[in-house]
Parts: structure tokens; C-alpha cells; sequence
């Protein structure tokens, strides 16, 4: 179940505009013209804020629910913004999406008045942290000063490049060797147009671009941001860490955590975390990778819903270990009981099941359901689950 696979690499997120959020802050719709958005930016002096979403992601259906119809984040943006919204894989939207290099949802750009990106927040946030993000963006002593970004739109755009950033059914993807000869007639590859291309496909580069970023790290880090960089860096350790995963090489792992350490500036912990759960998942190494959770959570740092709930799920899906089953039951027990949403009181319904506790697992399938149907998501998965459930509990004598 795509859905839940959230929490670390974050992204994935957004739907339409709820009318009770437009109702609160002012934003401009898709279809807004961004001259006609800098010119009111310019006018009264304020910064412009866009919602990059789109049709399909769900994080950015619980930003317009949640956050945006916060009074308080409403009034502050209100008062300090420009607030537009753009659909990223359509017209002006995905040209955006090209040129900022967009691929993540919800994603969040602060301009100047002049259309100078000079901030960026990433995923879902709750009204206090958001707000908190928002009163970073204004101080311009932590404005982002991207040396590598082009005041053009679309500064030479390769059209495979542009074609890989609209709606699905239309997206087109290339092939390494199309990437790569482009890169080779590239003059610069520093460059925005090279760079742009090198960040979009990183897992598709040969190794002389691969190179090419290591060496050129922190010189690429001023040009076009410590988020893009670290990204494309993330790209070349996962396809290391699947190596690492099919040869069941835990000597490469290490050497993955120590590139890890050396490139990443923040969250380093997060990520280090993240490639060694996955190392213990792909090599169904279960005890491990619960023994994992359980040390991160002991140790007081905390593991946020969405993790823990991708974590619980792949034992559900995958780990037949009844005392690792056991644990992961128990952990999302703990999730449900602060946090009653209906993706998590699924995967709890789901583990109550796999761990053997019939009627406890109907109870949640059963609010499950009913929660789902309140949040307007699609129950079907947990409708045959309950009947799993009903026709194992017929059995019992």
C-alpha cells in the first residue's frame, strides 16, 4: 500500500483548494499570472508565498484542512504575503516545477517581490512549526542567496527535462543514455540548465557526473541550495544501499553511513537512521530492525506517526516473526491512542489481526472504517480486511 510509505523521504503530497481555506487566506488561484502577482508583491511590499501542489497528493489536502484554516496562520500570512496557489504539473506550474526543481509535494517557494526565491519549506507542517518556518522566511539575514538560478524562466530547458514534470498520464522519462549525452555536450556543468538535468535524473548519471557533484559539493551547495545537492547525493547512497541490500553486505552499509555523515548537513540522524532500516528490511533482518526502533525510542528522540507507521507496516507486510509482530502491535497501540487517524488505525487493525487478537482487531478495522469514511478516504483495504477478520473469527471455536 503506497500510501503509507511516508514518514522519512518525505514527499509526497496535495488536492484542490478547500473553500473554507480560500474563505481564510487570501490566496490567488492557479491562474493567477506571476506578473500579476509580483506587481501586487510590489505594491504592498510583501513577500510572495506559493503553494506548489498537486492533484493528487494528500499531504496537501491536510495542509488546506488543517494548517491553513489555523486563524493564526491565516492572519500571519494574510498581513506578510502574497499567498498564491499553482497546480505543479500543469501551464505555468510545471514550468515552475522545471525551474526550481520541484519534486516533492507539498513544497512551499518564498519570493521577494521581484520573484527572487529565497526560501523553500518541504512537506506537511503543523500550524506552530509552520509558523515558525514562515518567520525564518521573512528575516532576510536567512534568505537563500542561490548564486546558480537564472532570473529566466526556462534558461534552455532540454524538452525531456520539461516533459518529465507534467501529469502523469503525459510524463515522459529518459533513458541514461539520452541524460548523459546531454550532459556530454553541456560547456558548463555547473551550470542551471546541466545541474537542473544532473538533480532531475541522478539516478540515471555515469559515474563522471556522479563525480562530478562529490567534488563539486559544497561549490554546488551555494549555487543551487544544501537541499538539492543533498538530494542528489541521497539518490547515488540508495543505489548504493540497494547493492549493499542484494548482496546482504552490511561492510558496504557502513561505508554508506560514513558517506552519510560527511554530505549531509542536517537532518544527519534522520538519515543515517533511515538507510539502516532499510538495510535490515531489505535483508529481512527483523529482530534488528525492531531492536533499532525500539533503542531510537528508549533514547528519547522521537519517532513521528508517519514512521512509525511505515515501520509497523512493513513488519505487517513482510516480518512472519510473531514476537517482532508482537512489538510493532504494541507500538502502534501507542500511535492510535494519541493520533486516532484512519491510516494508522488501519495498520494497527492490521497487526491486531496478524498478531493473532481477533476481536480487538475487528474493534479498530471497525473504526477504522468509520473514521476513513469521515476523512473521505477510500476504505475498501480495510473492508476486506474486516472480512479476514470475521471469517477467522467463524472459525475459532
Amino acid at each position: 500500500m503506497n500510501r503509507r510509505i511516508v514518514g522519512l523521504l518525505l514527499a509526497l503530497f496535495a488536492l484542490p483548494v478547500y473553500s473554507l481555506a480560500s474563505e481564510l487566506i487570501h490566496f490567488k488561484d492557479t491562474t493567477t499570472s506571476w506578473a500579476n502577482v509580483m506587481s501586487l508583491a510590489s505594491k504592498e511590499k510583501k513577500m510572495i508565498f506559493v503553494d506548489a501542489y498537486t492533484d493528487w497528493c494528500s499531504w496537501c489536502k491536510v495542509m488546506d484542512k488543517e494548517t491553513f484554516t489555523d486563524s493564526a496562520v491565516a492572519k500571519f500570512m494574510n498581513e506578510k504575503f502574497i499567498p498564491v496557489k499553482y497546480e505543479m504539473e500543469t501551464g505555468f506550474g510545471a514550468a515552475m516545477s522545471a525551474k526550481y526543481r520541484v519534486n516533492a509535494f507539498p513544497t512551499f517557494l518564498i519570493f521577494t517581490p521581484h520573484g527572487k526565491l529565497v526560501n523553500r519549506i518541504l512537506g506537511y507542517r503543523k500550524s506552530k512549526e509552520f509558523l515558525e518556518k514562515l518567520t525564518i522566511a521573512l528575516d532576510p539575514a536567512k534568505h537563500d542567496h542561490l548564486t546558480g538560478i537564472s532570473t529566466a524562466l526556462d534558461p534552455g530547458f532540454p524538452e525531456f527535462y520539461k516533459q518529465s514534470f507534467l501529469k502523469r498520464e503525459t510524463r515522459q522519462k529518459p533513458d541514461s543514455a539520452t541524460v548523459n549525452a546531454f550532459l556530454a555536450s553541456a560547456k558548463d556543468l555547473s551550470g542551471e540548465v546541466a545541474w537542473s538535468v544532473m538533480y532531475r535524473f541522478s539516478a540515471l548519471l555515469s559515474k563522471k557526473y556522479t563525480d562530478f557533484i562529490y567534488q563539486n559539493y559544497d561549490r554546488l551547495k551555494k549555487m543551487y541550495g544544501a537541499n538539492d545537492v543533498e538530494s542528489a547525493i541521497n539518490a547515488f547512497l540508495t543505489s548504493d544501499l540497494a547493492g549493499a541490500i542484494k548482496a546482504n553486505d552490511e561492510s558496504a552499509l557502513e561505508k554508506i553511513m560514513a558517506a552519510s555523515q560527511k554530505h549531509f548537513d542536517e537532518p544527519v540522524a534522520e538519515m543515517r537512521l533511515n538507510y539502516r532500516m532499510r538495510f535490515y528490511r531489505g535483508t529481512n533482518r527483523w529482530v534488528s530492525f525492531a531492536n533499532l526502533i525500539d533503542s531510537v525510542k528508549n533514547s528519547g528522540d522521537k519517532l513521528d506517526e508517519n514512521a512509525m507507521n511505515s515501520y509497523s507496516w512493513a513488519i505487517y507486510e513482510k516480518c512472519d516473526d510473531k514476537q517482532v509482530v508482537a512489538r510493532a502491535t504494541k507500538w502502534m497501540g501507542e500511535v492510535v491512542e494519541k493520533s486516532p487517524k484512519y491510516m494508522l488505525l488501519d495498520t494497527y487493525a492490521a497487526l491486531l489481526f496478524k498478531n493473532g487478537e481477533l476481536k480487538k482487531a475487528k474493534q479498530y478495522a471497525e473504526l477504522a472504517i468509520s473514521t476513513g469514511k469521515k476523512e473521505n478516504e477510500d476504505v475498501n483495504e480495510t473492508d476486506s480486511l474486516l472480512k479476514k477478520i470475521n471469517a477467522s473469527l467463524e472459525k475459532k471455536p
